[in-house]
């Protein structure tokens, strides 16, 4: 009885101080917007124009810094009127909130800096109790085709006075179009404050229109400015989107098309089979005439008569021409065997489609061609969706710190996240090839798909050169299709070879699109980087890594003493290699600022309060099939403790697993040479047991 009153006043302590550093952790958003409102604003560098003088010389001189004036989206209408405004930058403002006390200067700082941008918008949150700021929405980059299905822009947006004025005339014509006039009578301020809110939606797109925001780029230069910082706080519960959001929509074709659908596909028939079945019976607009490539590379004689026997079989009917079986044995390389494809086709589109997908709403290749056929938009995808779930299988693509993601992997999709991210239309950096549409000329443009990649991450990279063309990519999440991809599919990072495949084939991605480093115009830094956790969600830490201090190991020459091994003390590893790396890029070949570990760690049917971790490291040979350790010695470290909202959310029937992430930096020379498993010691404060357990990931220390 002693022993357990001692272990119950024990546990009571450590859940008390474990509560106490959640909530402290859970209002660091709260804490780091308020801290930027209290810093100055970096002042811009006016640019420098030049005038020809009287005999010919260039004479330099600034431009003066524009006036700023706040106009309520009430008052938009007045716009039509405003005169002697010369060097004013307009800042549009919502009544539903308050905008911050800086966000005059930052915007007007921003138009200083940023004289090719001429219309703006920025961040926003939302005032919750106390003054608590909360629900910060963190928008992408200028996103034409969502803002044509959502006024994602929000609460506020700035113009310079002449763009103003240059779109005036068409704003004029576009409310009269909706019912109203431009004159005070009838005005929207006039006729309720909904309307003056959508007078100023009409107003941004008119700006838009006239900065050509709706036409394919130059280059990856975006033709609409983002100032990723929080400059408005909505009022509680306030709709950001101001009744447009992001909704289900039916679209129609500008004209008839033609689409040659590729289907790599081996030693598959019967799922093939399904595939092409849910094709036909779900594709019934006139406007589309379409046949199938299916590129083969190795099946089994049995598996190929199975292949000719239903591609024999298929109705010819719902606009199906033909099937086209190729058979060639050859290596897997899904660019190869696209490319191919795309070549043995003549459809006016190609749809790259796996297998393993299964079309279940009809007029869902309707609606990805409206969006192909736009001339500005590149590669379109759809929401995949695993079968007899509404887990998410794929929402789009985003490039985060170490590489792309999909975002909302295995979140259920019965309801909206992150301001609708998986609703309606989005732009993405990029769309899955496991269901991909393009123009063909637009597929020839970028050269196909990348060779060298034969495996993995071919996709992301065609993405990625198409977007470097100025194309906007697509993933219409107002439709899906299912993806019978396993839900339990083992991963590559649990086999030490595809790990390597893996890390090579990213290596050359991102070799390719170096600039594209931890960068994604439309997934904003100040959200989660993280690959693995699949919410939406804003950093969990806003600590940078250059202040998280740098860690000593301890040696434990016999092992650790009093531990078993145990596979219910569970260990993710997000990343682990050089600091330079992490920082600055792939592209780094040296190592100067040590190395660095992230993850996360938790104990299954404990309370995960009551532990202690340790990040353990163990010299490891390398075999053939895998690798052991060369002897007993344990290296242990004291990682920084990082909040992980994200494993409470998806592990909802364990205990206090709101602090289960970990970080770890090591300093170069601190580990002699060689290839260092990765595991964790678990540690019960209110007792003497203690849990180790070890992850197939490695970390290769370098002289």
């Amino acid at each position: 009885m002693l022993k357990g009153l001692v272990k119950s006043t024990l546990a009571t302590k450590r859940i008390a101080k474990y509560n106490r550093m959640v909530n402290a952790k859970a209002s660091a958003y709260d804490k780091w917007q308020k801290t930027i409102e209290k810093n100055p604003v970096i002042q811009a560098e006016a640019p420098v124009q030049y005038e020809t003088g009287e005999n010919g010389e260039l004479i330099p001189h600034k431009l003066p810094e524009p006036k700023v004036k706040v106009v309520p989206y009430a008052k938009v209408w007045e716009m039509t009127d405003a005169k002697n405004d010369e060097n004013t930058v307009y800042i549009f403002v919502s009544p539903k909130g308050k905008l911050t006390k800086r966000a005059g200067e930052v915007i007007k700082q921003y138009f200083i800096a940023h004289p090719e941008h001429n219309v703006v918008y920025a961040d926003e949150d939302e005032i919750g109790s106390g003054g608590k700021f909360i629900h910060p929405f963190f928008k992408p980059d200028w996103s034409p085709d969502s803002y044509l299905n959502a006024f994602y822009i929000g609460s506020l947006f700035a113009c310079r006075s002449k763009t103003v004025h240059d779109a005036i005339p068409e704003y004029d014509n576009a409310v009269k179009m909706l019912g109203g006039t431009a004159n005070k009578k009838n005005s929207p301020e006039q006729v309720g404050l909904e309307a003056s809110l959508l007078s100023a939606d009409v107003l941004f797109c008119m700006l838009a229109i006239h900065e050509r925001a709706f036409a394919k780029r130059t280059g990856t230069e975006l033709p609409i400015g983002h100032i990723r910082e929080v400059l408005f706080h909505r009022n509680a519960g306030q709709d950001v989107f101001y009744g447009r959001s992001f909704h289900n929509s039916r679209h129609m074709l500008l004209k008839p098309v033609t689409v040659s659908i590729i289907i790599p596909s081996k030693d598959h028939p019967e799922v093939f089979q399904q595939c092409l079945n849910s094709i036909i019976e779900t594709t019934k607009d006139a406007g589309i005439t379409y046949d199938i490539v299916v590129i083969d590379n190795g099946s089994s004689a049995s598996n190929r008569v199975k292949y000719g026997v239903y591609a024999s079989r298929a109705p010819r009917k719902n606009g199906l021409t033909k099937i086209n079986y190729i058979y060639k044995l050859q290596e897997f390389n899904f660019s190869a065997m696209c490319n191919q494809g795309a070549r043995s086709s003549t459809g006016e589109y190609l749809l790259f489609l796996n297998d393993d997908i299964e079309a279940v709403k009809e007029g869902w290749l309707t609606e990805l061609i409206s969006q192909a056929q736009l001339k500005h938009v590149g590669a379109v995808g759809a929401k995949l969706i695993y079968p007899k779930t509404d887990l998410i299988q794929h929402a789009g693509i985003a490039n985060v710190r170490r590489g792309p993601v999909h975002k909302l992997q295995k979140m259920h999709d019965n309801k909206s996240h992150y301001f609708g991210y998986n609703r309606g239309i989005h732009n993405m950096i990029g769309v899955t090839a496991a269901c991909l549409l393009i123009s063909r000329r637009k597929f020839n443009d970028v050269g196909g798909f990348p060779e060298e990649l034969k495996v993995a991450f071919n996709d992301v990279d065609f993405c990625y050169s198409i977007f470097e063309k100025g194309y906007y990519n697509v993933c219409c999440n107002h439709t899906y299709l299912l993806h019978h991809e396993s839900l339990t599919r083992g991963l590559d990072n649990l086999d030490p070879k595809k790990m390597e495949r893996l890390a090579s084939e990213g290596e050359i991605l991102m070799k390719r699109h170096s600039h594209l480093y931890n960068k994604d115009p439309f997934y904003s830094p100040h959200l989660t980087e993280d690959e693995t956790i699949s919410a939406i969600i804003p950093r969990e830490d806003y600590t940078p890594v250059e202040d998280i201090p740098y860690m000593s190991p301890v040696l434990h020459e016999k092992g650790i003493k009093g531990a078993r091994e145990d596979q219910c003390l569970r260990v993710g590893c997000e990343y682990n290699a050089s600091m330079d790396n992490w920082l600055y890029g792939v592209n780094t070949a040296e190592n100067l600022e040590g190395y660095y570990l992230k993850g996360y760690s938790f104990v299954i049917g404990s309370d995960n309060a009551i532990y202690d971790k340790k990040l353990l490291l163990r010299l490891v040979e390398r075999y053939e099939d895998g690798a052991g350790p060369v002897g007993p010695e344990v290296y242990s470290f004291t990682p920084y403790i990082w909040y992980r909202p994200d494993i409470r959310v998806r592990l909802q029937d364990q205990v206090n697993v709101d602090l289960t992430g970990y970080k770890l930096k090591i300093k170069k020379g601190e580990l002699k040479p060689g290839f260092y498993q990765i595991g964790m010691l678990a540690i019960d404060r209110t007792s003497r047991l203690k849990l180790i357990n070890w992850v197939p990931n490695i970390l290769h220390v370098k002289n």
